[in-house]
C-alpha cells in the first residue's frame, strides 16, 4: 500500500469517532474543508493526478477542464474517507442505503456457470461499498486484499467486512491464498479483487491509455485455471453517501493455444474496460502514482 502521513492509528481512531458521532451533512463539510486544504498543500499529489488526467485525456474530449477534474478529485476522495468511517458503525441493514442494486443479470448469468465469478475492480468510486451492496443482494462475498500499511488500518478495514459477512482472503507469497480463492470459485462464490495497481511482481506489461503500464495477471491467471467467468464491476458515487453498482458483461477470455499470448489479450481486455470507466470518472479514480 502506498504510505501517507495520515495512515496512523491515533488519526483514525479520532476521526472515525467523530464521524459517527456527528451528522452526516458536517461529516461532509469537514471533508471537503479538509481536501480543500490538501489541494492546496499537497503539491507532489497535485502534481500526480494532474499528469494522470492528462494522459487519460491525450487527445480525447475532457468532461470538464483538467483543473476542475483535479479539484473534484480531491474533494471526491474527502467524501470516500467519511463514508468509509460512516460505514464501519453501519449494521449491514443500515448500509443498504450506500448503493443503488446492481443490474443483476450479467452477475446471475456468470454464476449460473457453477464455476463462481472473478469480479475485477479498479480504485475507482467506493470498492469497499461495492463489496457491501453485493453482500447485501445476498451474493456470498470473498475479497481478494493485502495488508494495510498498519495494523490496526488492517484490522479497521477487515472489522467492516467481516461484520457484513465478507470473507478476506490475504494473498502474500505463500500458497494458501490461491488454494482459498480456488476454493471458493468450487462453492460457486464470488471473489473480488483490484486489477488496475501492480502490488506484487505478478505483473504483465499491457496498454493503459497508449502507454505501456504493469497490471496483476493473477485474476486472470485464476479465472483462466478454474474457468470462472471474469465480471469487471466498480461502485460509483452519485451524491455523498450514495453509490451505483455497475457489472459488465463477462469479458469473453481465451485460453490458448498459446497461454501466454491468450493472457495478454485478456489482459488488453480488462485495460480496455478499465479504461472506459476511468475516462469516465475520472475524478473518481483514486489513483496517485504517476501512469
Amino acid at each position: 500500500m502506498r504510505p501517507h502521513k495520515l495512515d496512523k492509528p491515533f488519526i483514525y481512531q479520532q476521526t472515525m469517532k467523530a464521524v459517527q458521532r456527528l451528522p452526516a451533512p458536517v461529516c461532509y463539510a469537514v471533508a471537503r474543508l479538509v481536501a480543500a486544504l490538501a489541494f492546496v498543500f499537497s503539491r507532489r499529489d497535485r502534481r500526480r493526478v494532474l499528469h494522470n488526467l492528462k494522459v487519460i485525456f491525450d487527445g480525447c474530449k475532457l468532461p470538464a477542464g483538467r483543473r476542475l477534474l483535479l479539484w473534484r478529485f480531491f474533494q471526491n476522495y474527502g467524501i470516500y474517507m467519511v463514508d468509509f468511517f460512516r460505514l464501519l458503525g453501519m449494521s449491514p441493514k443500515e448500509s443498504k442505503a450506500f448503493v443503488r442494486l446492481y443490474e443483476r443479470r450479467h452477475l446471475d448469468e456468470a454464476l449460473a456457470k457453477g464455476r463462481g465469478l472473478v469480479l475485477l475492480t479498479a480504485h475507482l468510486g467506493h470498492w469497499e461499498v461495492g463489496g457491501l451492496g453485493l453482500r447485501a443482494m445476498g451474493y456470498p462475498v470473498n475479497i481478494v486484499a493485502i495488508k494495510h500499511n498498519t495494523g490496526f488500518t488492517n484490522t479497521l478495514v477487515n472489522r467492516l467486512r467481516h461484520r457484513h459477512g465478507i470473507r478476506v482472503i490475504e494473498v502474500d507469497e505463500s500458497t494458501y491464498g490461491s488454494v482459498e480463492l480456488v476454493k471458493a470459485l468450487n462453492r460457486n462464490e464470488v471473489v473480488a479483487v483490484l486489477g488496475d495497481r501492480a502490488f506484487s511482481d505478478r505483473c504483465e506489461t499491457t496498454t493503459l491509455f497508449n502507454r505501456q503500464v504493469r497490471l496483476p495477471v493473477g485474476p486472470l491467471i485464476l479465472a483462466m485455471a478454474t474457468r470462472a467467468p471474469v465480471v469487471p464491476a466498480f461502485a460509483i458515487m452519485e451524491a455523498p453517501g450514495l453509490y451505483r453498482g455497475i457489472a459488465e458483461p463477462a469479458l469473453d477470455l481465451r485460453y490458448g493455444p498459446d497461454r501466454e499470448q491468450a493472457l495478454r489479450h485478456n489482459l488488453r481486455q480488462v485495460a480496455a474496460v478499465f479504461e472506459r470507466y476511468i475516462r469516465r470518472y475520472p475524478d473518481q479514480w483514486y489513483h496517485v502514482e504517476p501512469i
